[in-house]
């Protein structure tokens, strides 16, 4: 039996990440491409610097509680800037600290 691969959980539908001094402000929207709700979605940021040697993860909620099927969430979140950083990639869980398959996870760079 094969099993086919199995499509996104969730898309990041747009993001846009701006430095502040030492804040690293994140705004986006993530859409759930999955057939399920997704409950107490949880976003996971992955700093990288320079030669891509991972700093640090931050993590943040979306601003909705849950997120039906082919709904968009967005994200307005404010995190310490980890020094050296200049890009980041996007991961997800859900309430039950299942990692959700994101498409369109970056690089993103920081602005």
């Amino acid at each position: 039996k094969s099993k086919k691969p199995k499509g996104p959980d969730a898309v990041i539908e747009k993001i846009e990440v701006r430095r502040e001094g030492d804040v690293v402000t994140l705004d986006g929207a993530v859409r759930n491409a999955s057939a399920k709700t997704i409950h107490g979605l949880v976003l996971r940021f992955e700093f990288f610097a320079p030669n891509r040697e991972s700093i640090t993860i931050q993590s943040g909620p979306v601003d909705a509680d849950f997120v039906e099927p082919d709904s968009v969430a967005e994200f307005h979140l404010q995190v310490k800037y980890p020094t050296r950083a200049v890009e980041l990639k996007v991961e997800a869980r859900d309430r039950d600290q299942r990692d959700l398959n994101v498409e369109k996870t970056g690089p993103y760079p920081i602005d």
